[in-house]
């Protein structure tokens, strides 16, 4: 069973979990930050780690199914769930996926209103704008149009 992320439904997926979903295998290591902190992770964040592993080796299709399929992940709490989304929002736009990316920027925004990307991501070339695009749209009160970007 897959869960499929429509523009209505992403917010609640995300918030709720997807019932039934099992990821394919465990975590094999903790991560070693976790390590050096002394506190042992909790599964959603092992989850997470090996999520983002997955991306900075650039396979970006398994990334996404660890983080979008993981139980674990949802139940961790917020901060899991908005890494998690920032992660998901990256490799949608790098694999070209560009109304996924937003929609997921957008269910982090609801997450945290106040979040930034550091720096460097906020340049990327892949999610820097689309990230700046539901950053200003969230940030819009209720009723009022969009703004056109320049």
């Amino acid at each position: 069973m897959r869960c499929v992320a429509y523009p209505s439904l992403i917010v609640a997926a995300m918030l709720a979990g997807c019932a039934g979903m099992q990821p394919a295998e465990p975590p094999a290591t903790v991560p070693a930050a976790a390590e050096h902190a002394g506190a042992e992770p909790r599964e959603g964040r092992r989850w997470l780690e090996r999520g983002i592993t997955q991306f900075e080796q650039g396979r970006f299709v398994e990334s996404l199914r660890l983080l979008q399929e993981s139980p674990e992940i949802l139940a961790d709490g917020p901060a899991v769930r908005i890494e998690a989304l920032k992660y998901i929002a990256f490799g949608q736009c790098v694999t070209g996926r560009r109304a996924a990316c937003r929609r997921s920027f957008d269910a982090l925004l609801v997450l945290d209103a106040s979040f930034v990307l550091s720096a460097a991501e906020a340049g990327h070339p892949s999610w820097g704008q689309a990230f700046e695009r539901a950053r200003a749209a969230s940030r819009q009160p209720a009723g009022e149009p969009p703004r056109q970007a320049r």
